[in-house]
Formats: C-alpha cells, structure tokens, sequence
C-alpha cells in the first residue's frame, strides 16, 4: 500500500511515518523543504508550498491513501500575517490535494485529515461528542470551522472521508506537555485562573494507534481522538508535580492577566473543552492510556 502524508515532520507525522514503515508501506511526502533527500528508500519525498498554492502532482501517483496533518504551529505569536498562515496552510493543503485528484483522476481511496478539538466552544458544563453544535466562534473555533469544511469536495467525489479531532497530544517530543513538565521540574509549575479548565488528552501512543485503528477499519466521518478521562488543567499540573515528586509553589496566574498580556491568543491559555470519545470506543477503539496518571506515569518516568 502506498500513502501520502503531510506534515512528515510534526509531531504526529514522525511517530506515524515510523509506524507504517514498520508495515512495509511504501510512503510519499510532501515536504515545504526543497532538500528532497531521503534516507529511507521506503519514503519518496516532493516539494509543496500551501501558501502560495504549489505542489509537485507527481506525489499522488499510485496513492491510495492520504493522511494530511498539515498546517502552520498555532503556537505562535498571532499577527495578522501568522494568524493568515494558520488559516491558509490548512485549507489550501486540502484544495490542493484535491486539485490535483481531480487534475490526474487519481483513485484515492481514503483521506483522512487532521483536525482538532478547538472547534468546540470552551464550556466546562457541556460535553461535546461528534454532533455537538456548540462550535467555538473564536479565531481558532473559525479555523478549524473551515478547515473541516474544506474537505467537503472530496466528499463529493466519493472518496471516504475521516476527520480526525485531535486533542491535547501528551508526548515529551513536543506539545503542551513538555514545557508544563520543565515548569513543574524547576518548582515554576502553576496554572490559570482556579485552574478549572478542562483539558481532554490523549496519549501519542494511542493517537497513532486511534488513526490506524480508523484506517484499518475502513471508518469515515468526524472522530474525536481523545481519551475518555479529561482533567483540569489544575489536576494535570498537580499530577505531573506528584509523579516527578514536585511541589507547586507558585500562586496561581489571574486569568485577568492572561487576557491582558496575551490578547486574542488568550485562548490558546484558557482553552476548555469537555470533549466525549464515546464513538470510536463504541466502534471498538481500547485505549491503552485511559486515566491521566497512567498516561503520565509511561511518559515521565
């Protein structure tokens, strides 16, 4: 079988390019590096650019399918033109590809594109499943808003599709959980507010597995890709103090001051989102990692 898979180098992309190396898939990526070098004779790599609407349409040949994790860091600071980037490099990573389906009458099987957990509306109240119409109307809810809706086309054309909405990836290699742990390490951990925020986790070893669990098994539509315990974000510290055998010294940071030095990004802070993974359980998902502790114990230790 062979695969095209953006995003290569993130986070997911490695961890997921590893694993299907391991299967003896054949893989192309696509790759905003013009050194198109490659130390594996299993991996073919070709030049694109979302932006500014470039792709090599060389990389879809004999595809069957496309796994697109595609898109500028949100983490970064929001400028009018980095908040463009973020926006532009998801949804015309997914015209593109689709162009150039269409262009060469390729015979994809299955896409699945990355999405995320943003797009619900922060509310420690609400759990929000697959059908949840509680849609953040926040810069980050309206990207991932249109994100989703890019994929529409290739829906029309037959092609399954699954949209994968990602939560908090726990993983040393990058994330959010990396620099919470070094805070806490360095007696500099703390949180927000009363640190009420809900965090809905997922560990990076069963988030390969949830995406593989998906292809395998021939599954489309919208996935919430998290574990089925979220935490506060107050309990995610405490807990990540306990296991490194840390205390937390620091008072907490009023979320008046969060707002006020960080602006718009505020909610890259303060993000809650109660999030459900009932589906892909009940579809017959086992999540290896299902409570915090267990989750932490395997990656911090």
């Amino acid at each position: 079988m062979k695969y095209l898979i953006t995003g290569a180098s993130g986070l997911i992309g490695k961890k997921l390019v590893n694993i299907l190396l391991e299967q003896n898939a054949e893989i192309n990526v696509l790759t905003t590096n013009k050194n198109l070098k490659s130390s594996n004779i299993k991996i073919t790599k070709f030049y694109w650019n979302p932006e500014l609407n470039i792709i090599d349409s060389k990389c879809i040949d004999g595809v069957k399918i496309i796994i697109n994790l595609a898109g500028s860091p949100i983490a970064q600071f929001w400028s009018k033109s980095s908040k463009k980037s973020i926006l532009s490099s998801r949804v015309n990573s997914v015209q593109l590809l689709n162009q150039i389906i269409l262009e060469k009458k390729s015979k994809i099987d299955h896409f699945l594109c990355a999405s995320a957990i943003g797009v619900y509306q922060s509310d420690n109240s609400y759990v929000h499943s697959e059908s949840s119409k509680n849609i953040s109307k926040s810069f980050l809810g309206d990207t991932v808003r249109k994100w989703e809706i890019s994929c529409n086309d290739l829906i029309k054309q037959n092609i399954k599709v699954t949209i994968l909405r990602i939560g908090l990836v726990l993983s040393l290699e990058g994330g959010l959980m990396k620099p919470i742990a070094l805070s806490v390490k360095y007696f500099l951990g703390t949180w927000f507010g009363k640190g009420e925020n809900i965090y809905s986790w997922i560990h990076i070893d069963d988030l390969i597995d949830s995406i593989l669990f998906l292809l395998n098994n021939n599954k489309s539509g919208i996935y919430n890709l998290v574990a089925p315990n979220p935490i506060s974000s107050k309990l995610f510290t405490l807990e990540i103090g306990k296991i490194l055998n840390k205390k937390i010294f620091l008072p907490a940071v009023p979320m008046c001051l969060v707002k006020l030095i960080t602006g718009s990004m505020s909610e890259l802070f303060l993000f809650s989102q109660n999030v459900s993974s009932k589906k892909i359980i009940e579809d017959g998902f086992e999540f290896r990692f299902k409570s915090i502790s267990s989750a932490l114990n395997n990656l911090l230790k």
